[in-house]
């Protein structure tokens, strides 16, 4: 009797701890933004989008949706979209633009990835380089966001700030969707870009997909400030340099 006790008392302590391990398991699995293994061996966060935002835009080419909580700027020619933290949030903003991708390349693979890298890279060397020096903080490396094989970098630009022109960091993701690169860029004082600004900005790029039945980037969005660059050498790839806007009003750190 003592001994089937013994060995039903095992039993249950047994079952008990295989219901503790698929408790942390599923725990280990419910986080909001996604990992993905980056070029160099890493992982990079990618953050999460909001399915229901899904707006098509660039004459009807892609759709594009917006981080969880972040607000639709207002319409301009100088960008494809553009996102803030909230109504009154200047940074850090999310700013999508298009262009023609580098030649040769109207879509990017697993066996052009290298290539495409390459392409960006020169033509980034081109713009910030001086001296024989580049500018970048952060040299260009292949990512792969979602379905996207890409590039990133981080480059320096300034903005006006509170009708001040003040030094800005961009992190920068380039795809390659419908024969057009898209660069999206998360923006904010220097300094003051943090992981979650970048997560974001992968998370839109992650996102883009083809058009949907759904209200367009050309229709009234909601209006939000943001950081955006004034004309100058270190434009975006992908898109025209982007003209001034009226100043943001300055957000305190």
């Amino acid at each position: 009797m003592r001994a089937m006790t013994q060995t039903s008392m095992r039993g249950l302590k047994f079952f008990c701890l295989m219901a503790l391990g698929i408790v942390v398991v599923a725990a280990g699995c419910s986080g909001k933004a996604t990992k993905q293994r980056s070029s160099s061996g890493g992982t990079v966060k990618i953050g999460e989008v909001d399915p229901d935002s899904a707006i098509t835009a660039d004459g009807g080419r892609v759709s594009i949706r917006s981080p969880v909580g972040w607000t639709r700027g207002s319409r301009s020619d100088d960008y494809v979209v553009r996102y803030t933290p909230g109504p009154q949030k200047t940074f850090p903003a999310i700013v999508v633009t298009a262009g023609d991708p580098p030649a040769g390349i109207p879509e990017v693979t697993t066996d052009n990835h290298k290539e495409f890298v390459a392409a960006v890279a020169e033509q980034l060397s081109v713009t910030f380089s001086s001296a024989g020096k580049s500018s970048l903080l952060k040299k260009p490396a292949a990512m792969t966001l979602g379905e996207h094989h890409g590039v990133s970098w981080t480059a320096p630009g300034t903005a006006k700030v509170g009708g001040l022109k003040q030094p800005i960091e961009r992190s920068c993701v380039a795809i390659v969707f419908a024969s057009r690169m898209y660069t999206i860029e998360a923006r904010a004082p220097k300094g003051k870009l943090d992981d979650a600004g970048r997560a974001a900005a992968r998370g839109v790029a992650a996102g883009i997909a083809g058009p949907v039945a759904q209200e367009s980037a050309e229709e009234s969005p909601e209006e939000s400030p943001g950081l955006s660059p004034e004309e100058s050498p270190e434009a975006p790839l992908g898109g025209e340099a982007p003209k001034a806007e009226e100043p943001a009003a300055a957000e305190t750190p």
